[in-house]
């Protein structure tokens, strides 16, 4: 199980995410999957540390997202990912360690924070797992609220319609750098309102 490990946030993880995901994916998604993308003026150009926070619809996603930005990404993933063969010594190698979302614990937290210190940028789902209704952005959780409010560092919400498509097409909306409520609650849903204005997606369950 990949439980966050800081000597993993070095140049030859960076390497890995350059070499599978900007090179081998690029031409997948955009011959086959179609792959438009709007707000690249957004992404921040300062090379400063921000919460990366799509919604969720495939396993595409985390590789989708790492290629629209072209910087590295340690993302959180639900621990049953690591136990997937293949699967699990692929998100390894690319920087991702394990969050259990039944019991955060607070070696999971440090490892947000030092992910952050460390200049690396942090994905974060906002629901937290894929939606399970078409065209609608499930439940929110105040994961990237709570660390953004943790830390000081901002959120950049990404919008992703179609990747949960066979051969799209996707398309993928960055919005702007935002700080969230300081009230958790509030926030979240502060949270899926930026979502909604990128996707067009409303939550299905509250």
């Amino acid at each position: 199980m990949a439980i966050y490990n800081p000597n993993r946030y070095n140049w030859l993880t960076k390497f890995y995410q350059y070499m599978v995901i900007w090179l081998l994916f690029t031409p997948v998604y955009y011959i086959f999957y179609r792959l438009k993308v709007y707000g690249k003026e957004n992404i921040p150009k300062d090379k400063k540390p921000f919460i990366v926070m799509p919604n969720h619809l495939s396993n595409n996603d985390p590789p989708l997202i790492s290629l629209v930005l072209k910087i590295p990404v340690a993302y959180m993933a639900k621990k049953e990912l690591f136990s997937v063969p293949f699967i699990g010594w692929a998100i390894t190698i690319l920087g991702a360690f394990l969050v259990d979302r039944e019991n955060v614990s607070k070696t999971t937290i440090k490892g947000a924070k030092e992910v952050l210190n460390k200049g690396w940028c942090l994905g974060m789902f906002l629901e937290g797992t894929r939606s399970k209704v078409p065209q609608s952005l499930g439940k929110p959780n105040i994961g990237p609220a709570y660390i953004s409010n943790l830390t000081g560092v901002p959120i950049l919400p990404i919008g992703i319609v179609g990747s949960n498509k066979p051969f799209g097409p996707i398309k993928v909306k960055i919005g702007k750098l935002f700080y969230p409520e300081r009230d958790l609650d509030k926030a979240k849903w502060q949270c899926a309102e930026k979502l909604t204005e990128l996707t067009g997606f409303k939550v299905s369950e509250r």
